[in-house]
């Protein structure tokens, strides 16, 4: 695959994921469109929404390209269109290391200590205040928690058996 046609793909997923399609962009912080309107530059992980889009976006990379991204890609939020399509190509061209990354993130146990901490912090209420509106309070807010939590964790395991089915289907 060339890079023309990478870039090609990067940015028409880039326009599928963004909140605004179709709009202009500068192409040196392009990842800072994703959200409407634009972050400065290199702000997209500064909200719940830019940090959000971001990695979708970039698991759609994965998926598209049946790579893997390391950990330290997936921190930089100041890619230009060229340096992400070099990313990607190089990504590419390192299907062992492709493989290996997504064996750990796969290996890797989900680990629930905010969510056993909410709860225990949720019956020490309720011990405490018995029913009342305090504990009512915080049972509804830390069910909102426990949900975006767990829902984050079902959709990365999803999205990595996919990408795992990917990188294993195309050898």
């Amino acid at each position: 695959m060339i890079e023309n046609e990478i870039e090609e793909k990067i940015l028409k997923i880039f326009n599928e994921k963004r909140e605004k399609p179709n709009t202009s962009f500068d192409e040196s912080h392009f990842l800072d469109y994703l959200t409407f309107p634009p972050k400065n530059k290199g702000q997209i992980k500064n909200s719940f929404k830019g940090v959000r889009r971001f990695y979708r976006f970039m698991d759609s990379l994965e998926l598209e390209f049946s790579i893997c991204f390391t950990l330290s890609d997936l921190d930089n939020p100041y890619y230009s269109t060229t340096q992400l399509t070099k990313k990607v190509q190089e990504r590419i061209n390192k299907r062992k290391g492709n493989l290996i990354i997504i064996k750990q993130r796969i290996s890797d146990k989900d680990k629930y200590y905010i969510e056993f901490l909410l709860i225990l912090i949720l019956l020490f209420s309720y011990l405490i205040f018995k029913i009342h509106w305090i504990p009512i309070l915080l049972t509804i807010l830390f069910s909102l928690f426990i949900y975006w939590i767990t829902a984050s964790k079902i959709y990365n395991r999803k999205h990595n058996k996919k990408v795992f089915r990917a990188i294993t289907n195309q050898k």
